[in-house]
């Protein structure tokens, strides 16, 4: 009777916790809100049970207890457990009451008590129950807990989001001193910030796993509570998040007097509903038409937030604390190593742009156009200080990237009148950051365009300064030597590089004495390479737009001749030789047509990856820098040609996640990169095979906005209703591409998409857990197919009328 009406009572006790220790079960039921409750402790009878289990009496913290039952069941002797007619009848048993359990009061560092201690003779088949009440519990502690995070947020920009959400171990000892806080039976968290709690918190509450390790952690102690308050006023760089730091003390000093076991409880309630305020908050800050259409495209938009940040030892400027970009986390945070050239510029239309910050964008802009040099954007920024020219293809996603700003803020092509002090006055000569010279000449921004056009026109060819050990400790001599032109007499192409130096985005350097292979680049990609080409044809059209509508003064350039080249003619010039040296006919009887060395061809119906390379076979290799041309030069690609390859790209190249490096065909394909690997195999040895097979994700967001492109014009030429009904289809085959990728950010620690994984989308432990490129690449393709939904919507209207 006594148990029913226990159950009766219970029926609103809707939150379960469960322990079992022993030969012991204990059940705690509790009422949500009044958070009274009963506790149930049984001694379980099974075979080999004993009278004298060991058993730690539950301390039961800021809690008054009242006894209830307590009985124990014993089986008959005379029972045999055997039925002589077939039915069951039940053991027959004698039903004991016990004493009351001893409740004893105390109090140590964590406040104080009730021990419960059970009663003489609580053997194999019993059970007590005491009723439980908090004796200094708020009843509207879960109102409370859930109020005012949203004005404790209003204050912060994004630059204190980063902190409050974000920052990696790295990050954090670079600002603060300290680290990431690391959960016995977990590790370190991915992030100092909000979400480092959150990746574990996401999958305990749902599941109500109290089991978690960190759920037994916060019924141990305090520590994590203070850790996150305290962490967000050693930011002082950020006095705004004081407030925050306060709403969270707030509340923790009424958690610290809730009993330890509901600790885990109001810590998940208080950090998420922090948590999402601070989303809430970042999503408000970013303006761009992309956010808040979709749920991924809200988790790809917070990985602005969560790569753009400030670091002291990796700034903009040389004594600039302001925001900079990281290539990649935990990898790319501090320091020399933050701030790509490449990275910044591929990653910063999906990141920053069609998120709307376009402050953000400009500074990056600024900043990298402020170091120009010999005509090039620096690979590694460096805060300005000791900047390093190494790259090809930096410089031209560098105006890409000033061409889409013009397009797509307000500011306009007004852009390009804006002052750059320049770190190198005369664009040649190295000067120290902090002497005089530094910084004491100007160029606007439509100059400094100029320049690197004329710079290419003209040649260039340098020595990197401070060459040898201490710039590239792997780098052969030769290595050092930097040369890029272009050839006005046949081709129009921007080529360069040697077979001694690594000037693309696949730049790793071979480091292995033991396979042979120190100073010796993977994938030198020398030559013309076909992305440069497609953002050099791109810049190209501009230009020569721009010129002609008054909007840029330059009409061209002079080549090292000394003749006079109009933007119009070199665009020409590009577009007429593109198809020739780059297609590979699907028939070899075509070859004719084409400047191809069948020979050396692998796969027909495809786009070679260079022209020109010091190693002829190797520009016949199939990789996926293709996607960057067809996305941002399309007009330079034949129709059919383009959807041909496209097809073969999406079968050959695409993968679970992002995009294979080379083609499987290729002798030299290896697709699983393991930086530590120690053999003496040349092909694998070092992770030299990092551009050789495993599959990065950056390109990814090339391919979807080029399939997007090429098929749109595909159906523009039909009806309206068979455009709309076609471009629906891409639409779904799309988005069908992304499931993998919208898993993968939902699940991630790190709350993004990796730098790359290895072979059909397995992890790869060498790999940035998340990286600049790989989340704005796939934002831009978003904006960019939210741009063409809208012409579909248009369509069907027009159709409809």
């Amino acid at each position: 009777a006594k148990l029913n009406q226990l159950h009766r009572e219970m029926a609103s006790f809707q939150e379960v916790h469960v322990h079992h220790e022993s030969e012991y079960v204990t059940i705690h039921r509790v009422h949500p809100e009044t958070r009274q409750g009963v506790l149930l402790i049984a001694h379980c009878a099974f075979g080999g049970a004993s009278e004298q289990a060991p058993f730690e009496n539950p301390r039961l913290y800021g809690t008054a207890v009242t006894p209830e039952l307590a009985y124990r069941l014993r089986p008959a002797a005379e029972n045999t457990g055997k039925s002589e007619d077939g039915i069951l009848h039940g053991l027959p048993a004698e039903l004991e009451e016990l004493d009351a359990p001893g409740i004893i009061q105390a109090a140590d560092e964590r406040g104080t008590y009730t021990e419960l201690r059970l009663p003489r003779g609580f053997g194999p088949g019993s059970v007590l129950a005491v009723r439980t009440r908090l004796t200094d519990f708020r009843p509207d502690l879960d109102w409370k807990i859930r109020t005012c995070a949203d004005e404790a947020a209003s204050n912060l920009d994004l630059g204190a989001l980063n902190v409050a959400l974000f920052r990696c171990d790295a990050e954090e000892r670079d600002t603060t001193g300290d680290g990431a806080y690391t959960v016995p039976g977990v590790g370190a968290l991915a992030y100092c910030g909000l979400q480092g709690w959150h990746a574990h918190l996401q999958h305990i509450i749902p599941q109500n796993d109290l089991g978690h390790p960190l759920c037994g952690h916060l019924r141990q102690g305090c520590w994590a509570l203070d850790y996150v308050s305290a962490r967000l006023r050693k930011h002082t760089e950020y006095p705004q998040l004081v407030a925050l730091a306060d709403w969270f003390d707030e509340r923790w000093a009424l958690v610290k007097r809730v009993p330890n076991f509901l600790v885990p409880r109001y810590f998940a309630l208080t950090m998420h509903t922090a948590y999402q305020a601070l989303v809430r908050r970042a999503l408000r800050l970013m303006p761009g038409a992309i956010v808040g259409r979709s749920r991924f495209t809200n988790q790809l938009a917070l990985t602005s937030v969560q790569l753009v940040g400030h670091v002291r030892s990796a700034g903009l400027w040389p004594q600039n604390t302001g925001c900079s970009m990281s290539a990649g986390l935990p990898h790319f945070s501090t320091h020399h190593m933050r701030c790509w050239g490449r990275d910044v510029f591929i990653a910063l239309e999906g990141l920053l742009l069609a998120t709307g910050r376009f402050a953000e964008a400009r500074d990056h802009i600024l900043s990298f156009g402020s170091t120009l040099k010999h005509g090039l954007i620096p690979n590694l920024l460096d805060s300005g200080r000791l900047p390093r020219y190494n790259a090809r293809d930096a410089t031209w996603f560098w105006l890409q990237a000033v061409q889409s700003y013009c397009k797509m803020s307000d500011e306009g092509l007004d852009f390009l009148d804006v002052q750059v002090e320049r770190r190198f006055p005369d664009g040649e000569t190295f000067v120290e950051w902090n002497s005089d010279d530094a910084y004491s000449k100007s160029s606007s921004i439509g100059e400094l365009v100029q320049e690197i056009m004329q710079r290419h026109a003209q040649g260039i060819e340098f020595r990197e300064w401070n060459a040898g050990v201490n710039l590239d400790s792997q780098m052969r001599d030769e290595g050092f030597n930097i040369k890029v032109q272009v050839d006005f007499e046949r081709t129009g192409f921007v080529s360069g590089g040697s077979r001694w130096n690594c000037g693309t985005w696949m730049d790793k350097m071979g480091s292995s004495d033991k396979a042979g292979i120190r100073g010796v680049p993977a994938t030198p990609r020398d030559g013309a390479d076909i992305e440069i080409v497609g953002l050099q044809k791109s810049t190209l059209r501009w230009l020569a737009e721009l010129n002609r509508d008054n909007g840029f003064p330059y009409s061209g350039v002079t080549a090292a001749d000394g003749a006079r080249i109009t933007y119009v003619q070199w665009d020409q010039l590009v577009q007429d030789s593109f198809e020739k040296h780059f297609w590979v006919p699907e028939d070899a009887a075509d070859d004719a047509e084409y400047n191809v060395n069948p020979g050396l061809v692998s796969r027909r119906g495809i786009y070679r990856d260079t022209f020109g390379s010091s190693t002829e076979w190797a520009d016949y290799q199939f990789r996926p820098n293709i996607a960057v041309a067809m996305a941002v030069a399309p007009e330079l690609f034949d129709m059919d040609h383009a959807i041909s390859c496209l097809h073969t790209m999406g079968t050959v190249l695409v993968a679970p996640l992002g995009m294979r490096t080379l083609d499987p065909r290729d002798m030299r394909y290896r697709p699983n990169y393991d930086n530590s690997n120690d053999s003496s195999d040349p092909l694998v040895a070092h992770g030299i095979n990092y551009h050789q097979g495993p599959e990065w994700l950056w390109p990814i967001g090339y391919y979807l906005r080029a399939r997007l492109t090429f098929l749109h014009k595909l159906v523009l030429a039909n009806s309206p209703e068979a455009s709309t009904k076609a471009l629906r289809t891409v639409y779904h085959e799309l988005h069908a591409n992304m499931v993998n990728l919208k898993h993968h950010i939902s699940t991630s620690s790190f709350a993004g998409l990796p730098e790359l994984t290895n072979q059909n989308g397995s992890y790869c432990r060498d790999s940035c857990e998340t990286q600049a490129w790989s989340g704005g690449c796939l934002l831009m393709a978003l904006h960019e197919m939210s741009k063409l939904e809208a012409t579909v919507h248009d369509a069907l209207a027009q159709s409809a009328d």
